[in-house]
């Protein structure tokens, strides 16, 4: 149902997030009070034309995009820009300038030299961010460019979770305090290892679901991890440029 009313990279890299940021507290209902959660499409309809979903979906992308500029300037740039670099290593030089003079002739402009990057850096990087622009425009098309826009999907997720992470934390700790006091194992006269250990089953697998979660957004949802998607997207869109160059030949 929700395929229906959100489109694919909407609610994989914006909607997930926010939902996995959720599964703390159902996991509590559930096990805890023994709600059995009836979610019909009639209901996911009805929350979708209230624009439930939409707004998800809109908080999730701008706590993303507010925490990617401070992400690009720790890494130096743009990912992208960053890789058409004269002086970075990410890719090799001879198919750097393969995609240099691509871009440079589909947008009318001489792209830098090694001298001119050195002397003027800010005027470099504008020459590469254009052509990426003009690159972006061109691999719109998902059929063609499929595993391109799979590589975006899972950027912007794990930007779109960086930047809520600290929601999702928040929420995930509030859960386990949740049971805890509501199965008396935390208590005014403190901490009870009588009452964990007696937990139900049903108790034990909410703290647990809670816990993974916990540790999933700890040591996975991080800078690090985001990075790895960002570059991974940037060399995969960069590589469009030998798909688009071969298609020029077939016109021909």
């Amino acid at each position: 149902m929700l395929a229906k009313i959100t489109g694919t990279h909407e609610r994989k890299a914006r909607l997930y997030p926010a939902l996995l940021a959720l599964i703390p507290p159902v996991g509590i209902v559930v096990g805890v009070y023994g709600f059995t959660l009836q979610v019909k499409s009639g209901s996911i309809g009805l929350l979708a034309t209230f624009g439930v979903f939409y707004l998800l979906a809109s908080i999730v992308r701008e706590l993303g995009k507010r925490l990617e500029n401070s992400l690009f300037d720790e890494w130096g740039g743009k990912p992208t820009t960053k890789i058409l670099r004269h002086r970075d290593q990410t890719i090799d030089p001879i198919t750097k300038a393969r995609y240099h003079a691509f871009l440079a002739k589909q947008i009318g402009l001489i792209f830098p030299s090694v001298s001119d990057e050195r002397d003027d850096p800010i005027a470099a990087d504008h020459s590469y961010q254009s052509g990426v622009r003009w690159l972006l425009d061109q691999t719109r098309d998902v059929k063609t460019f499929d595993l391109l826009f799979q590589e975006n999907i899972a950027y912007g997720f794990r930007r779109n979770s960086l930047g809520l992470k600290p929601i999702a934390l928040t929420i995930a700790c509030s859960s386990i305090a949740w049971l805890f006091v509501a199965q008396r194992v935390i208590t005014k006269q403190g901490f009870s290892p009588d009452a964990l250990e007696s937990l139900p089953i049903g108790s034990w697998v909410a703290l647990a679901t809670s816990v993974i979660m916990l540790t999933i957004w700890i040591f996975f949802l991080t800078k690090r991890t985001v990075k790895t998607a960002a570059f991974t997207y940037a060399e995969m869109l960069l590589r469009a440029c030998d798909i688009l160059q071969g298609k020029n030949k077939e016109r021909k």
